[in-house]
Formats: structure tokens, C-alpha cells, sequence
């Protein structure tokens, strides 16, 4: 029996023992669910279980009916294909094929994988020789007729597969692995491999799992934290814990801020009351009296100008007063004698005056008096009239200075009267109506004479009682002073004066006699009606008026008139005018006080009166002649006595304090009197200590998260800020300490009356410390959000310092003083009197750690302390406050780590294999294991110690505690599986459960471990080298398990590669590959399903790496001459079609993880084998002179200087000498000659090898010998030409021997690196040294692939002459 035919007998023998079906068993979790939709009687472990008995697939019932007809057959694939359609649609979601092959419409938005084809690009398919894939090569049917495989159409044509990208070209390769075997294989029909048309086949994708997968189900733990009574839970809800008692302080704020505010009412002043009926009855009489008698006219804009009736209805509603009491009151007041009117003038100054003296200016004053008769002259309107009622208003009230002259003290009061009668009216007869009795002195009054000025400044103030305002009009005339006896002589005749005639007789009079020696000359007139002045004033310039058309005046005067009125009983003192103001005051207090009953709650109104009220107040004010200064302190001292019973808007008490400083800050202001400084010095005092009052309280009264009140807060303490810095309030309170110090006071004792509040609430619930502490901290970082920026902003104080601070002494004195007293269990302030026991196994209490996180919370609060210096101030208590919890921590650990090998133990007698759909097989007790880590881990996180340094030491106790619980768990069920006899199993491979749950178990809990490790806080040096040891223990047991799978498929494995390798060379790489690619898809797939994905590539490494020493040994086995002709090239096929299945599109290995050292020589190998012996001489030499760029000089050999230019198709090289020649001879020298050869000789076949001459018993030879060789340029730059020096050592009765050998390479010598250019000077180069090489690998795969082609004489003749030159 031949050699053929004694190999085909074994492989089908050998192929039909292994029961390979073309039906594949893939045990991916998608086919799983398939299986178990498919039959209800068997579940997915029995599935498991039939495949691992046989360690193969087993066949398809459908594929033993080889004796239907291809009707029949088609008939059956479409029933299938109709039986299994959801599972058609389901697999192409992951594949895009349906089942057995079948092309499958795209789902869920997935397109089909290839433009002309329905194929996908990737993917193993064993398919059917009549299918029409283009990708897979099988036959094509001509014209592009649809065909219908499995159930559903499809369209082949010649370019099906060369539109696709290169991803699906190169996957290609796997896929024409599938394709049938072709007429004339060597199988037999009845072989099991080769059944007559076998249906369409799913495709061989072992990786079918989705990264959206959960692995792990982390809730599917045993139930044993119930056996220790929840120990680490409890420790890991101290953090949800905190934030329940943070939340319950949070909404204690909020039910603060919703409720109404504390009752800030204050019962009011019986002496500052004005209920009684007496007292606000006079009052309303006098507003009455007020309203009845106005004066001055409506004021420009419209401004106090409300109907009399308007006011009577205000008033009466302010008041309470009902109709009838209100018409009897109103009768009286009508029944009381009136007022006088006063007009009050301040002569400001003039400005334009003419020159009426030689030297070029003038010498004014000023007289002025009232007119009766309204009709002698046209009024005279005000240049220009005051922009605004209130800007007229305000400046009314300037002081002057009557006295304040600049003439000599004799003309202080004199004055001068002149009337001319004016042209127009010379027939026109005065009014000689008289008054019966002596004009007053002071109807008619004078200015002081200001010398040598034509823009006089008087400001001089006159006053005048007034007869009858309707008819009476204010006269002024301004004069230049000439002759000083002349007006003397007419003032003294003054008071002669009788009767109105009398007046204006007298004015003539003195004209005259004044005229007769003197010349004083008229600079104009002014003349107002008084029923024209406004309740607000005037404060305007007058144009001067010119006494008759003929005569011409310039210039202007400013005037300022205000109208009041007086008691007609005589000269009244300062008394009537400080009762004046407190009525003002009163009325003030009354028009609040009805404006605050319509709105609720009070500080809602924002302080403005309705007209009638403000025109009452004005005109009572008016009638009064009070000014500004006394309105706007009435308006303050009404609203802060009000705001004792009834809380205001602090806005409006800050605009009322602000018009107040404004008016006292005004130039020439009049002095106030003892009492009224007294009375103003009340009111504010009062309103600071109100506001004290409630900034103390302010928790309560202006809660944090309410906004409005916070409004209301922050006006308050503008109010407060702005007294502080008033003059007015320095002025009237002299003796006060400072308000900005007495808030800071205020802030204290709130803060320890609130903290004492707050203890005594927490003494009823379970960790009162804590609990205390927490509500602290809640409150003080309300504060920092929403209070400290209000009380630094408006009086530059640090609330949150303050606060804090008192916090600090508060919580430290009561700590301080139970743990002295031993009421704060596993606390300890002086270390040294505590240590921790080794195995104490007490349980802790939490609430210690509860206190610890509750003082953590607030001392991490203290970042936010101001950064300004502060005065010497003791240390912060509770600075150093985690230092007295070190030995509960410890103690904690120590426990803990006692705690967690009994859960351990625990969790491993209640193990139970977690079930459930796209899980991975794995028990209970893995995930118990790993959430007492992360338990652990987490409580770690939650008590974030302060410290640096001792949290160093203490993460290291920590990180051994975990470490210790892990590699305990992991060891004891590692032990478990090795005593099941898992190590001792023999025979094909079984994916046995116990395998896949301790390994999927083990990994679970190193990753968990290996989540203590992170970048951001890198672990102490022994912490980490503890961690780190322990996960590669943990590694190394899951590789221990994982290296016995490959010795279990080796048997398998040993066949199906020896299938692959020894078929014969009808039948191509992608067919001889599919038994063991069916092999491998089966349990892959069965693996990928059970493990992890770690675990899955790590069994993936160590399965391709027995399938690459199985190609070894394949390679390395029988005689070249015994091997198919294509052996080596199929081989090369087969490791790219591998490498595609276990890179598996990027599910499977990397690329990285596939090409191993053993992959590269492998594939290095085949490539050799594949070359020809031409090219693999010139591969060997191009590596020898990579060898030589590489060799460093001096070498062990010795070295040889050349020097080699090319030019004018001739090749010149000079050898000039050698240095250290190795020692070839017994007298320890050599005999060296060199030989130099062109390389590769196919290209140099006409130059023939050429020699220096013998240089005897030297190792140092000097030989300067030329050498040329006739070569094109284009022979020199051809890939690999080089110059091979070969140094022998001659011998006379002996071969030559080898002394070294060193290459150069033609590309780069003159004349082939630049041929541009031309060698002139050839002993002008530079010398080349090469060191000297010999050769050292005896297995250098080139020589052995050579070695093995016995009938090439070439590659024997080459692999002769390389081996001779082996140093032994």
C-alpha cells in the first residue's frame, strides 16, 4: 500500500471516529434562548449537557434523511425556516443571517452588511454547495437568476463580492472556509463528514454577546447579611443617614419659612399713645381747622391740589370719626378765630445790575414791603419759574443769615423808599382807603447795602403778616446807595406815616427830599401778587421791571417766598413751634396707622399716603412754617413708634432715614432745640434696639428660604448701617457705642439662644449629639448662602464667621463636658489611655461614626472663615476633633475584618448558582463576597478622613482587611473545586459548571478588589504592593483554572489540525479547516455564554496558543517529500482564517493578544516555505546585513577597512587593511586573505569573485589592493545588492578557514547614492570600517528550510557553504 494511500485510510478513519456533524452547537446566550423557545422539555443545562458528553456537536436529525429527494429537502428547509422565524429575526440582529445561513431581512433599524448581496461580511458559514454566496466561492449561477435558499429569496451575480470594504475582503478569507468539497475528494460517501446536500447553516460566530449584557446580577445575593445582623449595612447607610438629618434640618427651615413669622409686635408706649379720645379729637380739629383755612395756590404739576372734600372724607376715615361727630367737630373748628397768613422772603441775590457809579459798579439794597392794592401794578412773573414743586420744596428751607451784611455797622437797618408814578398812568389817582391807625415799621423793610458790586449776595430773611392774600402783592424795588442823611432824615420820618395815601404820599416824599441832595438812582422793580405764590414756595429769578416805558433797567433778582401762618396772640416761642412738629408727627402716626390696616401683614405697605393725606400734611406743615428737616423727622419718629406695635417695611424706615440725613446735611441749617434732639435721640435708639431685638431672632422672624423676608432683612440692616454712619444720629446720640458693634453682639447671643433651643429639642431623639451637631450645620451653611452676604454688604460684617465661632465653642463645651462625664461611647479625648485588643469581636456601635461625620460635616465648614486678620483669638475646639475617633476606627477594622471571613464562610454554606436569562454562570457567594467589599469601601468613602497622615496609616488597615476577605474567599473555593477532582479530569473537554462558577467567581471579586486602587488617590507604597500582590494571586488562580481547558482540547485539537494539514491538495485550506473550526465554535460559543469576559479571553489566549503549537508540530512532522505540494500554503491560509476566527470582528482576542511570539514564527516560517530558494538566499543576505548596520566596532572578530566608489559603469573597491583578525593558526596567528563577492549572484552572474593576496602569520594585515568590477548603475540599486568581504585564513594542507565575513551595501557608496555626481579623487573618500561577523544561529529558519530541499542543488550547495562557516 503506497504512502497516499495509507494516509487517506488514516485521516477518514480518523475524521469518522470524531463524529463531526455539519450542524453546529453553539452555546452563546442568544441560541440559548432560541433552544429554550424552540422545546419545552429541555432547558438549557440539559442542552449543555448532551454536547459536553461527546465533546462534539451532535448532528441535526434532519441532516441523517440522505435518502429524500432535493424537493423533499428544499420542502423541509422552508417549514423550518417558517417554524423557527422569530429565531430567524432575533439571530440577525447580532449576525445579519438567519438560520442555517439563510439570508435574513434586516431588523431594528440593522442594514444588510454588503452593497449587492445579502450576505454579511463577516462570519464563519458552513453552507451548502448549491448556495450562491459570491464570498463563500461557490458555484455562481449564470444571469443572476433569484434562487431561494432557506425560505427566503436571494441574488447572485459575478460581482458579489468585490464591492465590499476591506474589513469584509479580509473576512472573506474565513468565510470561503465553508465551501463543499469539491469532485474528486478523497472522503467516501458515507462518510459522516460528507452528507449529500446538507441544509444551510448558522454562521460560526462564538461571540455573540452584547457589551448591553448585564454579566453579573448584583442583587442576587443569599440572604447571610441577615446572619450578622446586617453588620456592614449599617456602617455604609451612615451617609443616607446623614443626609436624612441634613434633610430634616432643611425642611425645618422651610416649614420656618412658610409658617408666619414670631409675633414682633411690641406693646406700645403709654405715655406716646395718642387713643385716648381727647387727645385725637383736638387733632382732628386742628386738621379741620387745617383744611378749612389753606393757603398759597396749587402748586405747578398739580401737586397738593386735592379737593377740601377730598381731605374731609381722608381725614375722617383715618380718623374713625362717624358723619355726625365729624360735621359737630367741623362747626367748631369754623368757629375759631384764623390764622394770620405770613408771608416769609429771602432776598438771595441779584445778578446783570446796571453800573451806576463813576468806578463802574453799583452800591445795592434792597426795599420791600406789601402793597395792599392788587390792581397798582401788573405782577411780575419769575424768570424762570423752579422746575419742580419738590426741588422748590427743598430749597426753601436754607438757612440766612440776616446780619450777615457788607456795609458798616450804622446802615445795618436802614433802608430807602421811592415811587415814581409811571407814565402811562399820570391821571391814574391813588386809593385813599384808610386803614384808621399808624402803618407798622415793618410792613416796609430794607436790605444792607452791598458796596461795589453789580451781582449782590444778601440772603436776608423778612416776614410780613398779610391783610388780605387774594389782593396784596409783595413789592420790591432795588436802589444805588449815593447819600447816607438824606435816607436817614426819611426813615426817621417813617412812623408819621397814617393810612395807605399816607404810604405812598410818604414814598414821594422821601423821593424828593432824598433827590434834592443826593443821587440815588433807581436799578428796577419787582412786583408779585401773593395770591399767586404756590402752598410749596417760590425759589426763581425775577426780571427787573423799569418804572415807566421811558426808562430802561437790566438784570435779574433771586427770590425766595413762602407763605405760613401764626397764632393771633401776639409772639409765640420755640414751645408753640416744637408742638407743632409733634402734631405733625401724630398726624403721621395716624395716616400709617390706617394705611397699614388695609394690608396684611403690615410690612407689606410700602410706606406711600394717598394725596389728600400728603396734602393735609403739607399744608399743615406750611401753616406751621416748618422745614423739610422737621417734616422729614416726623415722617421718621411717626413710622418708628409705629413700628414698635406694627412692624413697617424696613425699606420704607430706610428711605424715611435717608430723606433725614439728607435735610440735616444741607448747608446753613437751623440748630434744633434740647428737646427736640431729646426726641429724635428716642426714636432712633428705639428702632436699633427693635432691630437688634430681631436680627437677634432673625432665624425666626426672617426666615432664609422665604425671599421676601430676606428683603426685609437686608433693608433692616441698611437701616442699621446707615445710622451708624448719619451725623444726624452721632449729633442727637452722642454717647452711643457703635451699631455695627451691638449687631455683632446681637448676632452672639441669638446664635447661643438657638443653639440651646436646638439642644433641648435634641435630647428626645436617639443620637442626640448628632443630631444637635447636624442641625448646627445645616443652619450655618443656610447662613453662608443667604445671610452672610446681606450682613457684609451692608455693615461689613462676617456673619459667618461670627456664627461659626460661637458653633465651634458651643458644640466643643458640650462634648467636651459628656465626655468627661463618659457619655459618649468609643470616644476618647486623651489617646494614651486607650488601646485596641487583637480580636475583639464586640460589635461597634454607629453612633460614634454618626457623631463623626456630623462634626466632620461642620469642621469642613471652616474653610469659609474670612481670611481678614482677626484679633487674638483662642483655637477652634473641635479643630483637632477626629483624633479622639482613631480607636473606634481601628477597633471597627479589626472587627470588620473578623466579621467578613464569617460572612465569607457563611455565604460559601449558602452558595447557590444564579440563574437567569444573558447571565453568566456564577453563584451567590461571589456576589455576597463582593458587597462586603464594596460595603467596606464605601464606608471608607463616607468617613473621608481629614487627616493626611494618619489616613494614610489607616487605609493601609483598610486595604488588608479587604485584601484578606478576598484571597479567604478565593482560596476556599478554589480548594473546593481542586478536591471535586477538577485538576485530575482526563479525556475530551467538558465545559463543566463548577469550572465556569468558580472562575467567573473568582474574577468577579478581583475586580471588585481592584476597585480600591484609583488614579486620582493613589494608595501608600505598602497599601499598594498588599493590593496589587493580591490581585495577581487572584489571577493566578483564574489562570491556573483556565490553563487545564487547552490539555483537555489538545487530542481534539491534535486531529482536526492534523485533518488540516495532511489533506490532500484537492482540497482547498478553507474546506480542510472547517472540522476544526466547528470544534472550536462549539465550545467557544459554550464558554463565551458562561463566562465573564476576562475569563473568556484568557481562555481564548490559552486555546490559541495550543492551536498554534499544534500547527508547529504539524509543520515540524514527516519527511518534505512525504508532504502535499501545497502543504505549506494551505498551513499559511489556515493561520490567516484562524487568526479572523478568534479576532472574531473585534469580540474576540485583539490583534495585539493574537500575534504572539509563537503566531510570528509560525507565520514567518510558512512564509519561508511558500519562497523560493533564489529569494530566500537573498532574504538570508539582506538579514546578515541588517546584522552588520547593526554591529558595533571594535568586534570580538575584528574589523576591515574598504573603501568603494561606483563610476562610469565600473565598480571600484579597495580593501585596505584588517585589525584584529581572529587567531585561525597553532602559532596563534592567521594567515588572512580576502575574498569579495557581489550579492545576490542571479544579478551578478558575470562578475565573478575576486581576492587580495595572503598576508602570512599577521593579525593585523595591511593589503591596499583595487579591485573592479564592470556593473550598470541599474544592477547596483536593485533591492539587496551588496559586497560580501569574506576573511579566510589560508592553509596549504587543510581547507581554508573562516575568519569573518562583513557586507556593504551598493545603494550607498559614491557614485549610486548621488550618481548625479561624478568621483574625481578616488583616495579622497573616506574609508568604510565594518566589523568583522560570524555566523552564530545554528537554527536560523532560512538554512533548515533550505536544508530540507533535498533535490535543490542550489539551496544545497548555499546551505553547505553557510554551515562551514558555523563557529562549532
Amino acid at each position: 500500500m503506497s504512502f497516499l494511500s495509507s494516509m487517506q485510510q488514516y485521516v477518514t478513519s480518523g475524521i469518522s471516529s470524531l463524529g463531526l456533524g455539519n450542524r453546529r452547537f453553539s452555546l452563546s446566550r442568544q441560541e440559548s434562548t432560541e433552544q429554550q423557545s424552540g422545546s419545552s422539555t429541555s432547558g438549557p443545562a440539559s442542552s449543555i449537557q448532551q454536547q459536553q458528553q461527546s465533546g462534539f456537536p451532535q448532528q441535526h436529525p434532519q441532516v441523517l434523511q440522505t435518502q429524500l429527494s432535493q424537493q423533499q429537502l428544499l420542502h423541509q428547509q422552508q417549514q423550518v425556516s417558517n417554524v423557527h422565524a422569530p429565531l430567524q429575526q432575533q439571530a440577525s440582529i447580532g449576525s445579519g443571517l438567519g438560520v442555517y445561513g439563510a439570508p435574513a431581512a434586516p431588523t431594528g433599524g440593522v442594514a444588510a452588511a454588503a452593497t449587492g448581496s445579502n450576505y454579511p461580511s463577516g462570519g464563519v458559514v458552513i453552507g451548502n454547495p448549491n448556495a450562491t454566496n459570491p464570498l463563500l466561492g461557490y458555484p455562481k449561477i449564470p444571469g443572476g437568476n433569484p434562487v431561494t435558499v432557506g425560505g427566503s429569496p436571494t441574488t447572485s451575480g459575478s460581482g458579489g463580492g468585490g464591492g465590499g470594504t476591506p474589513q469584509s475582503r479580509r473576512q472573506s478569507r474565513a468565510l470561503e472556509c465553508l465551501a463543499p468539497p469539491r469532485t474528486g475528494s478523497f472522503r467516501q460517501r458515507n462518510s459522516p463528514l460528507h452528507q449529500p446536500d446538507p441544509p444551510p447553516r448558522p454562521p460560526l460566530a462564538f461571540c455573540k454577546r452584547r457589551l448591553s449584557w448585564p454579566e453579573v446580577d448584583p442583587r442576587s445575593n443569599s440572604g447571610v447579611q441577615e446572619t450578622d445582623g446586617s453588620y456592614f449595612e449599617n456602617f455604609t447607610s451612615l451617609g443616607w443617614k446623614r443626609e436624612n438629618r441634613r434633610m430634616s434640618a432643611t425642611r425645618a427651615a422651610e416649614a420656618r419659612a412658610e409658617a408666619n413669622p414670631e409675633n414682633e409686635r411690641d406693646p406700645p408706649a403709654t405715655e406716646e399713645s395718642i387713643d385716648r379720645q381727647d387727645e385725637k379729637e383736638k387733632l382732628y380739629v386742628e386738621v379741620l381747622h387745617t383744611i378749612a383755612n389753606t393757603v398759597g395756590a396749587p402748586a405747578p404739576g398739580g401737586q397738593f391740589a386735592h379737593y377740601k372734600d377730598e381731605m374731609y372724607l381722608h381725614a375722617q376715615r383715618a380718623f374713625g370719626v362717624n358723619p355726625d361727630r365729624h360735621y359737630r367737630l367741623l362747626h367748631a373748628s369754623a368757629e375759631d378765630k384764623p390764622k394770620i397768613i405770613v408771608l416769609s422772603a429771602v432776598v438771595i441775590e441779584a445778578d446783570g445790575l446796571e453800573a451806576k457809579d463813576a468806578n463802574g459798579f453799583s452800591d445795592p439794597y434792597c426795599m420791600l414791603g406789601i402793597q395792599p392794592d392788587g390792581d397798582a401794578c401788573p405782577p411780575v412773573s419769575p424768570l424762570p419759574l423752579p422746575p419742580t414743586p419738590r426741588a422748590l420744596s427743598a430749597d426753601m428751607s436754607g438757612g440766612f443769615d440776616n446780619s450777615a451784611t457788607d456795609s458798616p455797622p450804622h446802615r445795618k437797618h436802614s433802608f430807602r423808599l421811592s415811587f415814581k408814578r409811571r407814565d402811562g398812568g399820570a391821571g391814574r389817582r391813588e386809593q385813599r382807603d384808610s386803614l384808621g391807625g399808624p402803618v407798622p415799621a415793618k410792613l416796609i423793610k430794607a436790605t444792607s447795602i452791598k458796596p461795589h458790586t453789580l451781582t449782590p449776595k444778601w440772603n436776608e430773611k423778612f416776614k410780613f403778616d398779610i391783610d388780605d392774600i387774594n389782593t396784596d402783592t409783595f413789592h420790591l424795588d432795588i436802589w444805588d446807595h449815593d447819600d447816607e442823611s438824606c435816607v436817614m432824615d426819611a426813615v426817621s420820618r417813617l412812623n408819621e406815616v397814617r393810612g395807605v395815601r399816607g404810604l405812598g404820599r410818604f414814598f414821594k416824599q422821601v423821593c424828593q427830599s432824598a433827590r434834592q441832595g443826593s443821587q440815588d438812582d433807581f436799578l428796577g422793580s419787582v412786583n408779585i401778587p401773593l395770591a399767586e405764590i404756590p402752598s410749596t414756595g417760590l425759589d426763581a429769578w425775577f426780571k427787573l421791571e423799569a418804572r415807566s416805558q421811558r426808562s430802561t433797567v437790566q438784570g435779574r433778582i433771586r427770590l425766595k417766598l413762602w407763605l405760613s401762618t401764626r397764632e393771633d396772640r401776639g409772639n409765640v416761642g420755640d414751645e408753640n413751634h416744637e408742638m407743632q412738629i409733634h402734631k405733625i408727627e401724630q398726624l403721621q402716626k395716624v395716616f400709617m396707622q390706617h394705611e397699614v390696616t388695609t394690608h396684611e401683614p403690615s410690612w407689606t405697605w410700602c410706606g406711600d399716603l394717598p394725596g389728600p393725606a400728603l396734602t393735609i400734611l403739607h399744608q399743615l406743615a406750611v401753616q406751621a412754617d416748618l422745614s423739610d428737616l422737621h417734616c422729614a423727622m416726623a415722617r421718621y419718629v411717626a413710622a418708628a413708634k409705629l413700628n414698635r406695635s406694627t412692624p413697617l417695611d424696613p425699606k420704607f424706615l430706610h428711605r424715611l432715614l435717608s430723606d433725614v440725613e439728607k435735610q440735616w446735611n444741607l448747608p446753613n441749617q437751623e440748630p434744633l432745640s434740647r428737646d427736640l434732639e431729646q426726641w429724635l435721640a428716642d426714636a432712633m435708639n428705639g428702632f436699633v434696639e427693635r432691630s437688634l431685638n430681631q436680627i437677634r431672632r432673625h432665624r425666626d422672624i426672617f426666615p432664609a428660604l422665604n425671599p421676601p423676608s430676606l428683603i426685609r432683612l437686608e433693608f433692616l440692616l441698611r437701616c442699621l448701617g446707615l445710622l451708624g454712619s448719619m451725623r444726624a444720629f452721632r449729633a442727637v446720640c452722642p454717647f452711643n457705642k457703635g451699631v455695627r458693634g451691638e449687631v455683632v453682639n446681637a448676632l452672639r447671643k441669638g446664635s447661643v439662644m438657638w443653639g440651646q433651643a436646638v439642644l433641648r429639642e435634641s435630647q428626645s431623639l436617639p443620637n442626640p449629639l448628632s443630631n444637635f451637631v447636624t442641625t448646627l450645620t445645616a443652619d450655618i451653611q443656610l447662613g453662608q448662602t443667604y445671610y452672610h452676604a446681606l450682613f457684609d454688604n451692608t455693615n461689613g460684617i462676617q456673619y459667618f464667621s461670627i456664627i461659626y465661632k460661637q458653633y465651634d465653642a458651643m458644640v466643643g463645651d458640650e462634648l467636651y463636658t459628656r465626655m468627661a462625664a463618659g457619655q459618649v461611647p468609643g470616644v476618647r479625648m486623651n489617646l494614651s489611655q486607650y488601646a485596641v485588643l487583637e480580636g475583639d469581636a464586640e460589635p461597634v456601635d454607629t453612633k460614634p461614626f454618626e457623631l463623626f461625620l456630623a462634626l466632620q460635616e461642620f469642621c469642613q465648614l471652616k474653610r469659609h472663615l474670612s481670611a481678614q486678620p482677626q484679633p487674638p483669638e483662642k483655637p477652634l475646639a473641635l479643630s483637632n476633633s477626629h483624633e479622639w475617633f482613631i480607636p473606634t476606627l481601628e477597633r471597627w477594622m479589626m472587627v470588620s475584618k473578623a466579621k467578613a471571613l464569617q460572612r465569607i464562610r457563611a455565604a460559601i454554606r449558602m452558595d447557590a448558582i444564579c440563574e437567569g436569562e444573558r447571565i453568566v454562570r456564577y453563584s451567590s457567594s461571589s456576589v455576597d463576597t463582593a458587597s462586603t467589599l464594596l460595603n467596606i469601601k464605601e464606608f471608607w468613602k463616607v468617613m473621608n478622613w481629614p487627616d493626611e497622615d494618619t489616613a494614610i496609616m489607616l487605609e493601609s488597615q483598610l486595604i488588608d482587611v479587604v485584601c484578606s476577605a478576598a484571597m479567604h474567599y478565593c482560596d476556599l473555593i478554589h480548594t473546593a473545586l481542586a478536591d471535586s477532582g477538577y485538576y485530575e479530569q482526563q479525556g475530551p473537554f467538558r465545559c463543566s459548571d463548577d469550572m465556569c462558577v468558580t472562575v467567573n467567581n473568582v474574577e468577579y471579586v478581583r475586580r471588585t478588589l481592584a476597585e480600591f486602587r484609583s488614579d486620582e488617590q493613589p494608595l501608600e507604597e505598602s497599601a499598594d504592593n498588599l493590593l496589587e500582590s493580591s490581585l495577581t494571586h487572584m489571577e493566578n488562580r483564574c489562570e491556573r483554572i483556565l490553563s487545564k481547558l487547552a490539555p483537555l482540547m489538545q487530542m481534539s485539537l491534535q486531529k482536526a489540525m492534523f485533518h488540516l494539514a495532511w489533506s490532500p491538495d484537492s482540497l482547498p485550506a478553507n474546506q480542510a479547516i472547517v472540522p476544526l473550526l466547528e470544534y472550536l465554535d462549539c465550545h467557544l460559543a459554550a464558554l463565551n455564554s458562561a463566562m465573564l469576559t476576562k475569563n473568556f479571553n484568557r481562555s481564548l489566549r490559552f486555546i490559541w496558543k495550543t492551536v498554534l503549537g499544534e500547527m508547529s508540530r504539524q509543520m515540524e512532522t514527516g519527511d518534505e517529500t512525504d508532504k502535499p505540494t501545497h502543504f505549506h500554503k494551505r498551513l499559511y491560509e489556515a493561520l490567516q482564517l484562524l487568526v479572523d476566527f478568534f479576532h472574531a470582528e473585534g469580540q474576540g482576542l485583539l490583534l495585539e493578544c493574537l500575534h504572539t511570539e509563537d503566531f510570528w514564527r509560525i507565520e514567518q516560517r510558512l512564509q519561508f516555505h511558500k519562497t523560493d530558494t533564489d529569494r530566500l538566499i537573498d532574504m538570508f543576505y539582506m538579514q546578515r546585513l541588517r546584522e552588520q548596520m547593526m554591529a558595533v566596532s571594535p568586534g570580538p572578530y575584528g574589523s576591515l577597512a574598504v573603501r568603494a566608489y561606483f563610476n562610469h559603469d565600473s565598480l571600484c573597491v579597495e580593501v585596505l587593511h584588517a585589525r584584529d583578525v581572529v587567531p585561525l593558526d597553532p602559532n596563534g596567528f592567521s594567515d588572512p586573505f580576502v575574498v569579495i563577492e557581489l550579492l545576490p549572484r542571479r544579478i551578478f552572474l558575470h562578475c565573478m569573485e575576486q581576492q587580495t593576496n595572503v598576508h602570512k602569520r599577521t593579525l593585523h594585515p595591511i593589503f591596499d589592493e583595487c579591485f573592479e568590477f564592470s556593473v550598470t548603475l541599474e544592477q547596483c540599486l536593485t533591492e539587496g545588492a551588496m559586497i560580501c568581504f569574506t576573511v579566510m585564513d589560508h592553509d596549504v594542507l587543510t581547507a581554508n578557514d573562516f575568519g569573518g565575513e562583513a557586507f556593504l551595501a551598493l545603494g550607498n557608496i559614491p557614485g549610486v547614492a548621488d550618481y548625479s555626481t561624478s568621483v574625481d579623487n578616488f583616495h579622497g573618500l573616506k574609508q568604510i570600517e565594518l566589523p568583522l561577523m560570524q555566523q552564530l544561529d545554528k537554527n536560523n529558519p532560512i538554512l533548515q528550510i533550505l536544508e530540507v530541499r533535498i533535490n535543490d542543488k542550489q539551496a544545497q550547495d548555499f546551505v553547505r557553504k553557510q554551515k562551514a562557516r558555523l563557529i562549532n
